[in-house]
C-alpha cells in the first residue's frame, strides 16, 4: 500500500485507534479499579480521622488519648497522600507507569505507617488495623495489576509512542528541509545578484581605465610599487636591522645624531621609499648611512664580524656611488608625472570614482564569497536532512508492519 508523507499521520492515527481499542478498555478497567480503590480509601481514612478525632475529646487515660493521637495523625497523612495521586485522563504508557509507581509508593509507605501505628497504640484499634490493611492491600493489587498490563498489553501503547515519535520526527525534519531550501533558494539569488553587480562594476571599471591619462596614472603607480619593493629589497637589504640599532643607540644617547636626522631615521624605519622620495627626509638618507658607518667602525653596533662586512660594503656602494642619487631621481620624477596627471580634474575624478568602484568590487566579493560558503553550508544541511528524512521514513515503514501488520510504502 503506498501513501504519501503528508498522508501517514492521519492515516496512522485511524490505525492505531482501532488496534489500541482493545487495550484502552483494559486501561479504562484499571482505571475505575484504582479509582475504587481510592475511594474506598479516602472514606475510610476521612472515617478513622473523625473517629480519632472524637477519641481525643472523651478519652481521659493518658494510653487511649496518645492512641488517639497517633491514630489521627496517620490517617490524615494517609489521606494526603492519596490526593497526590491523579489518575491519567489520557491512556498512554508513561501516565500508567507514574499511576502504577503512585500506587505502589503510596502502598509501601501506607503498609510502613500502619506496622508502626500497631507498635504505639498498645492493641487499641484493633478492628481498624484490619481495615487498614484490607484498604492498603487493594491499592496495592491495582497497582500490580496495571505493572502487568504494562509488561502486557500495555506494551502496545509504548508501540504507538515509537511511532507517533516517528511521525513528529518526520514532521520536524520537513519542516527543517523547507526551511533549509527556502534559505538556499535566497542565497542562491543573492549570489547571483552580487555576481551581476560585481560584472556591472567591472565594466564600468573597465570603461573608466580605458581613459588615457588615467591609465598613465595607473602605469606610474605600477612602477613606484616596483621602484618600492627594490628599494627595500635590494637597496636596503642588510641594512633594516643595523638602522633600527642605529636608531636605539641615537636615542640612549651613545651615537650622536642631530635631531632631524634621528626623526628622519624613524620615517625611513617605518616606511623606507616613502621617506626616500620625501623632500623632508629624503635629504637625510646619506647622512644617516655616513654615521651608521662610523657606528659600525666604532663597534658600537654589536654585529658579528660577518654581517658587518656585508653591512660596509653595501654601505660603500651606496654613499660612494650615483645609485641613490639615480633611484631618487627616478621616483621623484614618477612622483611629479602623476602629480601633473591628476591635476586635471577630469583624470583625478576618474582615479577617485575608480578608487570607489575597487572598493565596491572587494566588498562584493566578500559578500559573494560569504554567500557562497553559506549556500554551501545550507546544501551540505539539506543532504544530511533529507538523508535522515529517508531514513526515517524506512523506520516508520518497518515499525508499521511491525506494529500494525500493515504493509505501507511511504512517498514524499
Amino acid at each position: 500500500m503506498k501513501i504519501r508523507v503528508d498522508e501517514y499521520d492521519t492515516w496512522l492515527d485511524r490505525e492505531l485507534e482501532k488496534a489500541l481499542r482493545p487495550t484502552k478498555n483494559k486501561a479504562g478497567k484499571l482505571s475505575d479499579d484504582a479509582h475504587r480503590a481510592l475511594d474506598e480509601a479516602r472514606g475510610f481514612f476521612e472515617e478513622l480521622s473523625r473517629k480519632a478525632d472524637g477519641n481525643l475529646s472523651t478519652k481521659k487515660d493518658p494510653i487511649s488519648y496518645r492512641a488517639a493521637r497517633v491514630v489521627g495523625r496517620v490517617a490524615r497523612d494517609a489521606l494526603s497522600s492519596i490526593e497526590k495521586i491523579q489518575i491519567p485522563q489520557e491512556v498512554s504508557w508513561d501516565s500508567f507507569k507514574v499511576l502504577r509507581d503512585n500506587l505502589s509508593n503510596t502502598a509501601r509507605s501506607l503498609r510502613e505507617s500502619r506496622n508502626s501505628t500497631q507498635r504505639e497504640i498498645h492493641g487499641l484499634y484493633l478492628l481498624d488495623m484490619l481495615s487498614f490493611s484490607g484498604v492498603v492491600e487493594r491499592i496495592a493489587k491495582v497497582g500490580e495489576k496495571i505493572s502487568q498490563f504494562l509488561e502486557g498489553d500495555g506494551e502496545n501503547l509504548q508501540r504507538a509512542k515509537t511511532l507517533t515519535s516517528t511521525v513528529e520526527t518526520i514532521h520536524q525534519i520537513g519542516l527543517q528541509l523547507n526551511e533549509k531550501k527556502k534559505e538556499s533558494i535566497e542565497l542562491e539569488r543573492t549570489r547571483e545578484g552580487l555576481s551581476s553587480a560585481i560584472k556591472q562594476l567591472s565594466i564600468e571599471l573597465e570603461t573608466i581605465t580605458s581613459n588615457d591619462s588615467l591609465k598613465q596614472v595607473l602605469e606610474i603607480e605600477k612602477e613606484l610599487r616596483k621602484e618600492s619593493r627594490e628599494f627595500r629589497t635590494d637597496t636596503l637589504t642588510h641594512l633594516r636591522r643595523p638602522l633600527r640599532k642605529l636608531r636605539d643607540l641615537s636615542q640612549r644617547g651613545e651615537i650622536a645624531l642631530r635631531s632631524e636626522e634621528r626623526e628622519a631615521l624613524g620615517e625611513y624605519i617605518q616606511s623606507p621609499y616613502r621617506s626616500f622620495l620625501s623632500r623632508n627626509s629624503g635629504p637625510y638618507l646619506t647622512p644617516i648611512l655616513t654615521n651608521l658607518k662610523s657606528a659600525l667602525d666604532s663597534g658600537k653596533m654589536g654585529l658579528s664580524h660577518r654581517k658587518t662586512t656585508r653591512v660596509v660594503v653595501q654601505l660603500d656602494q651606496l654613499t660612494t656611488t650615483q645609485h641613490l642619487a639615480q633611484k631618487q631621481g627616478k621616483g621623484r620624477n614618477l612622483l611629479g608625472q602623476r602629480q601633473r596627471l591628476l591635476h586635471d580634474p577630469t583624470c583625478k575624478n576618474l582615479y577617485l570614482e575608480r578608487k570607489i568602484i575597487l572598493k565596491k568590487i572587494d566588498d562584493g566579493k566578500k559578500d559573494e564569497l560569504q554567500a557562497t560558503e553559506r549556500l554551501r553550508s545550507a546544501e551540505e544541511k539539506i543532504k544530511a536532512l533529507n538523508k535522515h528524512f529517508e531514513e526515517l521514513l524506512v523506520q516508520a515503514e518497518s515499525k508499521t508492519k511491525e506494529y500494525l501488520s500493515r504493509d505501507i510504502q511511504i512517498e514524499r
